[in-house]
């Protein structure tokens, strides 16, 4: 994996028992173990629609069992996860803070499923004493266009224009954009000649109806 249960123990990406606590005889998975899997699930997915299934396989090679990086991996894949030049990557640290596109992704996903249960009777939303139920939804629309703003870039005047469609070259964008953080799609882009960018899959800014 990419990213772990680390990346969710800061306020505005907080999930309960994303820090693993001390076994006290139980044989069943940690909170966080099971955790750790949600995680790996929707990080696939993901890095399914960024990068297609063989580029997938390439750079999960780079890896070994304990997710940290083999010696001397490939240069394209490391820059891209880990950063390079005004490309912040797939991940990166500010301060003890860990910061990933990615830990807003799976965020949102996990907080829809999360919230609910399914039961013998149906969804089922647990009640808790002295507590107030709250729709995840405005949560929910904050983190993801955040996670767009770092995916496809903060571009909010117009939709994307297609020039060609998914088997092209590239996707381009009409619209002034807001802020100079370099997005996802725009390092891909401008590195088309390393990355097979025709698996990229455009994502767009949502409202709190899900629209």
């Amino acid at each position: 994996m990419i990213i772990n249960a680390q990346y969710f123990q800061t306020k505005e990406l907080y999930i309960p028992n994303s820090v693993a606590q001390p076994s006290i005889g139980s044989v069943l998975p940690s909170a966080t173990a099971q955790l750790n899997e949600e995680i790996e699930s929707i990080e696939q997915s993901l890095l399914l629609d960024i990068l297609g299934y063989e580029q997938l396989q390439e750079l999960m090679a780079q890896f070994d069992e304990n997710g940290d990086w083999i010696e001397d991996p490939e240069l394209k894949w490391f820059n891209l996860v880990d950063g390079v030049d005004d490309w912040k990557g797939l991940r990166y640290t500010i301060g003890t803070k860990k910061i990933s596109l990615i830990a807003y992704y799976v965020f949102f996903y996990y907080l829809g499923t999360d919230f609910q249960t399914y039961s013998t009777t149906g969804m089922q939303v647990p009640r808790a004493e002295n507590s107030l139920y709250n729709n995840p939804s405005v949560k929910q629309t904050t983190v993801w266009n955040k996670f767009i703003r770092m995916y496809m870039g903060d571009k909010r005047y117009g939709l994307p224009v297609i020039e060609n469609n998914w088997n092209g070259n590239f996707i381009n964008f009409s619209g002034k954009v807001i802020g100079n953080e370099v997005s996802l799609y725009d390092y891909l882009m401008k590195n088309r000649d390393v990355y097979d960018t025709t698996y990229f899959t455009v994502k767009t800014h949502i409202n709190y109806m899900g629209l």
